[in-house]
């Protein structure tokens, strides 16, 4: 796909300009890209994207272009149509575009920090330097010759429930032992890594691979995770059969996480070597975990050299 070119600092041919942008990128998606002027005596966002599915359901994208002086105005006067338009007509995507030529950016202002806190998963705020990389991540949704609704579905919830545990660390407590794993497995997607969840039985001794290439180098994680409601520790057993799996794949380390923690023995069936290549975490690695991701996703860039560090730090 070609690169985006810059765009002109008159606020008119901006969001004209990204409005162009936008209906050549969404046309590459297959989507028809409508401009209107309102809805049921409502104002309507500048643009409506619209995808027919194989399951013949409509897939519709709500865009409102915002050129304002400031960016806290920006998102202030978006939102509110966005979620005026979203009263009277369900979109499956909010899209809220900034083209304010100010310097600073957006993601700093209190006004998009509330949105990123509060509701991660409504309301997509970018800037015209995200646009491809918005698009880019829009095809990867579709990417699948028949797209799997009750997957993005899990996605979006999975989301939320990283930003409720960062938020609140009390509400890990509540989740479901398979909630809490596709939830991990979202947190190092976004984070940066390759992040594939395993069945849910006959898993292999593993519930999360990760992958990722560190200076030029392939590397491959296992992830084993706890979450027993009763509140049990993990014992020597359960930790010496993960270290084998890990030994056994060539894998280039582990990391259990249990959140209810280890009994005391839980070390001593393993040599040196074991210890080695595998970590140990507990509730407060995972929580750790969850706001490295909402730091990710209010724009902290995290460089590919450091996801090691991230993934082992604070752990055993």
């Amino acid at each position: 796909m070609e690169k985006i070119p810059q765009v002109e600092s008159d606020p008119i041919h901006l969001e004209a300009e990204i409005g162009n942008q936008l209906s050549q990128l969404l046309s590459d998606l297959e989507f028809s890209v409508d401009n209107i002027n309102e809805i049921q005596g409502r104002p309507a966002p500048d643009f409506i994207a619209r995808k027919l599915l194989n399951t013949n359901k409509e897939y519709r994208i709500a865009i409102e272009i915002k050129s304002n002086s400031n960016y806290r105005d920006a998102i202030k006067y978006g939102i509110r149509t966005l979620e005026s338009i979203r009263q009277i007509k369900k979109f499956d995507k909010l899209l809220l575009v900034l083209s304010s030529p100010n310097r600073t950016t957006f993601k700093s202002t209190q006004s998009y920090n509330q949105i990123a806190r509060n509701r991660p998963t409504e309301i997509e705020i970018i800037d015209i330097k995200g646009l491809q990389n918005w698009a880019s991540n829009l095809r990867t949704e579709f990417s699948k010759e028949e797209i799997n609704e009750v997957q993005i579905l899990i996605r979006k919830i999975s989301q939320k429930f990283i930003s409720l545990i960062a938020k609140n660390p009390d509400y890990l407590l509540s989740l479901e032992w398979r909630d809490l794993e596709r939830a991990i497995t979202e947190l190092f997607n976004e984070i940066g890594f390759d992040a594939t969840l395993t069945p849910g039985s006959k898993d292999g001794g593993k519930d999360v691979v990760l992958e990722c290439e560190i200076n030029n180098e392939k590397k491959s994680y296992i992830i084993e995770i706890k979450h027993w409601r009763s509140g049990q520790k993990v014992g020597k057993k359960s930790v010496k059969e993960f270290t084998q799996v890990i030994i056994n794949e060539k894998r280039s380390k582990g990391l259990y996480l249990s959140t209810y923690g280890y009994s005391d023995n839980y070390l001593e069936s393993l040599t040196q070597i074991e210890r080695d290549v595998v970590k140990f975490g507990d509730k407060d690695k995972i929580i750790e975990l969850c706001n490295t991701y909402e730091k990710v996703r209010n724009g902290i860039w995290i460089p590919m050299n450091a996801l090691e560090n991230i993934l082992f730090e604070n752990t055993k």
